[in-house]
C-alpha cells in the first residue's frame, strides 16, 4: 500500500504475467499485434492521426502501458499535421512496480524508445493525476485510484477510448453502468470506443450510455470485439458553473503567449508552453527569479495536510508533480539544482507531536515519504533547491525582455500587452504571473491578494545540518555551501518595498536557537547576508490559477447568488485568452509547476492536470463567488461571530 494506493501483484509465468487480484492476464503471446488489432485499428487511427492537429486517448486499465506504446509508436510513424500533439488520459486502480513495468517491457524491443521514456518518467505510486512526457508531442496522464472515481473527478474531452480492464466477470467494477455514463460525458463528439470483449454486460452499458456499438473480427483465438461511437455526448449537469468558463479557444501549435512575470510562476509556466508546442515571451523589468524565487536556498517538501479534501490533493500532487519536473529538467540539462537531502519536521510541541502522529495514518502522503522519528517527521526525498538556477532552466527556452507592462487588452483572437510608453505587442494569449503586482491590472481587481515580507539569512561559512530542518523557521545547507535559515513573516503594504533589517536577522538566528541550540551557536549576526523580498499570498493559502472571469458578466450572472436563488446559473465567461497564476505565497517553488501545468493544459485543450475540485479551489473567481454567498447569509441575518 501506498499512499491509499495498493500496487499490483504479478504472477509472471512463461509468457503472461497474471492479476493476482483479478486472476486475468496481461498480455500473452504477441501481445503488441494484440493491442493493434483491438485498440489501434478498432478506433481507425492511422487514418484519424494523419489529420489530427491535436488527438486525445482516453484509457481504462493502463496496466503495463502497452496500449499507449503501440498507439505512440503509430503517432510516431504518421504523417500529420506540423505541431500536431497526441495526449493519453488512462486510468489505473493497482500501478505496476517500476520493477514490474521494466520487465513487462522486455517483450515489446519494438517500443524500446518510447517504453524507456516512460520508465524513465514513471511517476511515484499515489493517489490521484500524473503527467509525464513520452516524446516531443506526446504526454500521458495517469490517474491513479479506481476508475468510476477518478472519471468522476476530472473533465476532459477524449477521442478514442482503450476500454481494457481485466475481463468483465472479474472486474466487474470497472465495466459498469456508471462508469460508462461517465466515459460518455467525457467523449468529444464523433468519439470512438474499442474493446477486446463483447460481453452482454458491457455492450448493454455502451449502449445505454449514449454509444452506438458494432461486432467486429476479433484476434487470435478471440472471434469477435467491440467498436463503438458517440455522436452526442450527454451535457454536464454542473453545481458550480462559474468554474466552467467559456470563451476561450483552444491555441494551435506555435502560438505565442505572453508572461508577465519572470518569478518562480513565469518560469514554470515556459517550462510547460515549450512542452506544449507554443512560444513563450517572459516580460519583467528585473528578468528571471529577481524577487522571491532569487533566495540562494529553497525547500522542496510537501504540505502534509490531514483529511483527504482538496486542500491536501492539491499540495500532494504539487509535491510529487515538483519531484518530476526537478528530475526532469536535470535529466534533460545535465545539472544538478535540487540536493535530495531529506528534511525534518520538528515537533516542538505536544500538538506537533500528536499532528506528526496522525500524518502516517492518514495515507494521504505516499508512505514511503515518510519516517517517524524521536524529534520528528522525517521527509525522505525532500531537500534542497537552487531557486535561480532552477528559474533559470525552467524559462531556458523563453525569451525574456526587461520591459514592464503597463496594461493588458484582451480581444477576440489576440491580447495586447502596453508599455509604459503606450508601445504595444499582440500575442495569441497573455497570462498574468508577477505575484502581489498582479494588482495592478484591471483584470485582477477583485483577487484577494496580500504582501507579505520575509527575510532569509545566509551564513556562507556557516556548518549547516546534514538534512534540512523546519520548526515554524527552517535551517538548511545551502547549495552553494554553507547556511540558510529564515524566514521571517511581515505583511507590507501595495506600495512598499522589501528591506533588509539587523532585527530581522537576530529574529531568525533566536528561532534557530530555540530548535537548533548548536547550529545557532555557530552564528554571528555580522556574518550574515541577508535577502528580503514579498511573496503574495492569498486568504485561503492557495493559489490563483486559471482564466481570467470576465468580472462584468459574472456580476451580471450570478448576482442572485446574493439572494440565494437556485437557478440554471450559465457558465462563467472568460476574458478572451487571458489566465493568472499568482498567490503562490511561501510554497511557489513547489506550487508553480503544477499550477502551470493546470493553466497550459487549459490553454491548448490537454487532458487535466488536477482533479476538478482541486481546479475549483484554485479558480481565480473563487472569492467573487464567495463574496456573493457571503451577502447572502448577510441578509438570512446571520449571527455574531458566523461568517457572513
Amino acid at each position: 500500500m501506498t499512499g491509499g494506493i495498493e500496487t499490483a501483484k504479478l504472477d509472471w509465468e512463461a509468457d503472461a504475467p497474471r492479476s493476482v487480484f483479478f486472476g486475468d492476464i496481461y498480455f500473452s503471446g504477441d501481445g503488441a499485434s494484440e493491442a493493434r488489432h483491438v485498440f489501434v485499428d478498432g478506433n481507425d487511427l492511422a487514418r484519424r492521426f494523419a489529420r489530427a492537429p491535436h488527438f486525445t486517448i482516453g484509457e481504462l486499465g493502463f496496466g503495463t502501458g502497452l496500449n499507449i506504446l503501440a498507439a505512440a509508436d503509430l503517432w510516431t510513424r504518421t504523417k500529420k499535421p506540423e505541431g500536431a500533439r497526441l495526449h493519453f488520459l488512462s486510468f489505473e486502480k493497482h500501478p505496476l512496480t517500476a520493477g514490474d513495468l521494466a520487465r513487462a517491457h522486455r517483450a515489446w524491443p519494438q517500443f524500446a524508445a518510447v517504453s524507456a521514456q516512460l520508465r524513465a518518467n514513471y511517476p511515484m505510486i499515489a493517489p490521484g493525476l500524473h503527467r509525464l512526457r513520452l516524446a516531443e508531442d506526446v504526454d500521458l496522464t495517469l490517474a491513479f485510484g479506481d476508475a468510476l472515481d477518478m472519471l468522476s473527478r476530472i473533465d476532459a474531452k477524449i477521442d478514442a477510448w482503450f476500454l481494457d480492464g481485466f475481463a468483465p466477470a472479474k472486474n466487474p467494477d470497472m465495466w459498469s453502468p456508471a462508469a460508462f455514463a461517465e466515459i460518455a460525458r467525457l467523449s468529444s463528439p464523433g468519439a470512438s470506443a474499442a474493446t477486446f470483449t463483447v460481453a452482454g454486460e458491457v455492450r448493454r452499458a455502451l449502449a445505454g450510455a449514449g454509444f452506438v456499438v458494432e461486432k467486429r473480427a476479433g484476434y487470435g483465438r478471440k472471434k469477435e470485439m467491440l467498436a463503438a461511437r458517440i455522436d452526442a455526448p450527454p451535457s454536464n449537469r454542473d453545481d458550480t458553473p462559474w468554474f466552467r468558463t467559456s470563451g476561450a479557444r483552444r491555441l494551435p501549435p506555435g502560438a505565442a503567449v505572453a508572461i508577465i512575470g519572470g518569478g518562480i510562476a513565469g518560469s514554470s509556466l515556459a517550462f510547460e508552453l515549450r512542452a506544449a508546442g507554443l512560444k513563450a515571451t517572459i516580460f519583467d523589468p528585473s528578468g528571471i527569479a529577481a524577487g522571491a524565487s532569487g533566495n540562494p536556498a529553497g525547500l522542496i517538501m510537501p504540505r502534509l495536510d490531514l483529511g483527504d479534501g482538496p486542500p491536501a490533493r492539491f499540495f500532494r500532487s504539487a509535491y510529487l508533480h515538483a519531484l518530476q519536473t526537478i528530475s526532469s529538467i536535470e535529466r534533460d540539462c545535465g545539472e544538478i539544482v535540487f540536493n535530495p537531502c531529506g528534511v525534518l519536521m520538528k515537533a516542538n510541541k505536544d500538538e506537533d507531536r500528536d499532528r506528526h502522529a496522525r500524518i502516517p495514518q492518514s495515507d494521504v502522503p505516499p508512505l514511503d515519504m515518510l519516517e517517524r522519528r524521536q524529534d520528528g517527521l522525517f521527509l525522505k526525498g525532500a531537500g534542497v533547491v537552487d531557486p535561480r538556477r532552477y528559474c533559470a532552466l525552467l524559462a531556458r527556452d523563453a525569451s525574456v525582455v526587461r520591459r514592464r507592462v503597463a496594461a493588458i487588452d484582451c480581444a477576440p483572437g489576440h491580447v495586447a500587452i502596453i508599455f509604459d510608453d503606450r508601445s504595444h505587442e499582440r500575442f495569441d494569449a497573455a497570462i498574468i504571473a508577477n505575484g502581489r503586482d498582479a494588482g495592478r491590472f484591471v483584470q485582477a481587481r477583485t483577487l484577494r491578494l496580500v504582501g507579505v515580507m520575509g527575510q532569509i539569512d545566509l551564513f556562507p561559512g556557516a556548518p549547516a545540518p546534514d538534512c534540512a530542518v523546519t520548526f515554524g523557521s527552517y535551517a538548511a545547507p545551502a547549495p552553494d555551501g554553507g547556511l540558510v535559515i529564515g524566514a521571517t513573516y511581515e505583511r507590507i503594504g501595495w506600495g512598499a518595498s522589501a528591506a533588509t533589517t539587523e532585527s530581522a536577522t537576530l529574529d531568525n538566528i533566536e528561532a534557530t536557537r530555540r530548535a537548533l541550540p548548536a547550529v545557532a551557536g555557530a552564528l554571528d549576526v555580522r556574518t550574515s547576508m541577508p535577502r528580503a523580498a514579498v511573496r503574495c499570498q492569498t486568504p485561503d493559502r492557495l493559489p490563483i490559477a486559471g482564466p481570467a472571469p470576465d468580472w462584468d458578466r459574472y456580476g451580471a450572472a450570478y448576482d442572485d447568488l446574493r439572494l440565494g436563488k437556485r437557478r440554471a446559473y450559465p457558465e462563467g465567461l472568460a476574458a478572451p485568452n487571458l489566465f493568472f497564476l499568482t498567490g503562490l505565497g511561501s510554497r511557489g517553488l513547489v506550487t508553480a509547476p503544477l499550477c502551470a501545468a493546470h493553466v497550459v493544459a487549459d490553454l491548448v485543450g490537454a487532458p487535466p492536470a488536477v482533479e476538478r475540485s482541486v481546479a475549483d479551489a484554485i479558480h481565480p473567481a473563487r472569492f467573487f463567488i464567495r463574496a456573493l454567498r457571503r451577502g447572502r447569509r448577510s441578509l438570512s441575518k446571520a449571527g455574531p461571530g458566523e461568517e457572513a
